[in-house]
């Protein structure tokens, strides 16, 4: 028996202590990441907001609208994840929702002018009010679940 608590006493003088920088740096890694695609992402499609000819005032509203709704769709997804009773665990459902309605945002923004198109937007005039519709939810999307 005394053999048995001296074994407990030095393997807990053999743990190593946690080191506190190195998980500040992976917690700032991953929120590196995200800020990182909602930069590249802002990158990329502020030329095809101009090709769309939407007016600045409406391009600021339009990019500041995914970071608004993910601050109130993050806390009811928190709210929903800790509730979850799935056989797949709390967190990996919504994880999944969320790439596959990036990937629904992702496609709505690369078709857009396509998808307008087809829904009866004329290649003759210089207005594209469904391409811009059809822009425009897929960037609020892809917004709101980066914030969440």
């Amino acid at each position: 028996m005394e053999f048995l608590s001296l074994n407990l006493e030095n393997q807990s003088t053999l743990l190593p202590k946690p080191n506190l920088l190195r998980q500040i740096i992976v917690v700032a890694s991953i929120v590196a990441g995200v800020q990182f695609g909602w930069a590249l992402q802002l990158f990329l499609l502020l030329p095809y907001v101009h090709l769309l000819d939407i007016p600045h005032a409406s391009a600021a509203y339009i990019l500041f609208c995914g970071p608004i709704s993910g601050m109130f769709v993050q806390p009811i997804v928190d709210y929903y994840s800790d509730r979850c009773t799935s056989r797949f665990g709390r967190r990996r459902p919504f994880i999944v929702a969320g790439a596959l309605a990036v990937a629904i945002a992702v496609l709505l923004i690369g078709y857009a002018a396509d998808m307008g198109h087809m829904f009866g937007d004329s290649l003759e005039k210089k207005a594209y009010p469904r391409v811009i519709a059809i822009f425009v939810v897929g960037f609020w999307m892809s917004g709101t679940i980066t914030w969440y």
